[in-house]
């Protein structure tokens, strides 16, 4: 129990999940663990301990900043936030991820992706799908939804790089004031339209612009703080996915063979990548509200708790032969979105992504293949998502 090991990161094993956690699930499945930025926290690993930290039942991630001195007081209020006050800022922008209004977005997820596919077979091979496609997609398809240009995805992928970052500095104040400086200038430019008589429902910016103006239902510093967690969300996550799964169905040529006679398996592939692939490197910290018995072990009230969603979609007692890449996977209940009020919000944008990219490239490129070897390529460490820094192929 006194044991304290340092995070392991799958940034540092090949994008894959690092060994310590899987013998960590098994043998000691809380246990202290030391965080990038240098505080103590009990790690969670296995499916039903980490399901019930995230269920909020004892747990929460409402961090003061004596406390999380990571959360930079009221800026990161909006990611810290519980209870009915998240579910009233939630509630604001939720009808935009609906799967009813991410299925309206068919067309255009398929236009954007057609064209960035065009501009990866123009650049011939070897190309990099991260740079042409997985990066820039997520990125423009976000903007859009939000309200911001389409043009700037790239400086606005910028500033979440630096926002995201883990460690012993904590938050990156200077990106932050930056892109909330930028949101700023964003927010007065959709303030006038609606002036102008524009719709309050145009983007999610607008439909946030209202509820403060008009309808003072979140502090201009909640506005800009909720805008900023949604683009940094919708960003690195779904790039992540996209390359790393790609890179999973490139190792995987006999599923991948199947895959392309039979695209029904899309589905349950995409949900297998999900559980299979770390996206998501390092959870939000959550503390215990109470004391609380959990893996065999009590944590007690004010202590730190990690969850480690990647761990608890490798548990053996809920995934049969779960080191195993299984494109047929059913049923394939994963964490990879979370648990209970923070489940992800744009789950439904994602998974559209994801199968809009995955069958245009299945359809384009039918013997789409590595460049390089697996092992030569190179992964982002220090940052709440796991990156692929570029992934290479060729046809």
């Amino acid at each position: 129990m006194d044991y304290v090991a340092d995070y392991p990161s799958a940034a540092d094993h090949g994008g894959q999940l690092p060994p310590e956690l899987d013998r960590l699930r098994r043998e000691d499945p809380v246990s202290r663990v030391r965080l990038p930025d240098g505080r103590t926290a009990w790690l969670v690993t296995r499916h039903d301990d980490v399901r019930r930290v995230l269920s909020g039942a004892g747990f929460t991630r409402d961090l003061s900043p004596a406390a999380d001195p990571d959360a930079g007081g009221a800026r990161m209020r909006t990611v810290n936030m519980d209870g009915r006050p998240h579910l009233e800022l939630r509630g604001l922008v939720s009808k935009a991820f609906t799967v009813r209004q991410i299925d309206a977005m068919r067309p255009r997820m398929q236009e954007l992706a057609d064209a960035l596919v065009d501009g990866l077979e123009q650049a011939g091979p070897p190309a990099d799908l991260v740079r042409h496609v997985a990066a820039p997609l997520p990125a423009i398809v976000i903007c859009e939804l939000l309200g911001f240009p389409a043009d700037h995805h790239d400086r606005l992928s910028r500033w979440c790089d630096r926002i995201t970052t883990v460690g012993v500095a904590g938050l990156d104040q200077s990106a932050w004031q930056e892109l909330s400086t930028y949101v700023g200038g964003t927010v007065e430019r959709k303030r006038a339209d609606l002036k102008q008589g524009g719709r309050p429902d145009a983007d999610v910016l607008s439909t946030l612009v209202r509820a403060h103006d008009e309808e003072g239902r979140l502090s201009y510093e909640e506005l800009v703080s909720l805008a900023i967690v949604i683009l940094a969300g919708g960003l690195e996550t779904t790039q992540t996915a996209i390359s790393a799964g790609v890179l999973e169905l490139l190792r995987d040529r006999d599923g991948l063979a199947r895959l392309r006679k039979d695209p029904e398996l899309l589905d349950p592939a995409i949900e297998e990548i999900l559980r299979h692939q770390p996206v998501i490197d390092l959870n939000r910290v959550q503390v215990a509200t109470e004391d609380i018995r959990l893996g065999g072990q009590l944590v007690r009230v004010g202590e730190l708790v990690q969850v480690s969603l990647n761990a608890a979609n490798r548990d053996e007692t809920v995934f049969s032969d779960s080191a195993r890449f299984d494109l047929t996977r059913q049923p394939n209940p994963h964490l990879a979105f979370g648990h209970g009020a923070h489940h992800c919000l744009g789950a439904a944008l994602a998974r559209l992504e994801l199968k809009t990219v995955f069958s245009t490239i299945l359809r384009r490129f039918p013997d789409l293949r590595l460049a390089v070897p697996a092992e030569s390529l190179r992964w982002r460490g220090g940052h709440v998502t796991l990156g692929l820094r570029e992934l290479p192929v060729a046809w």
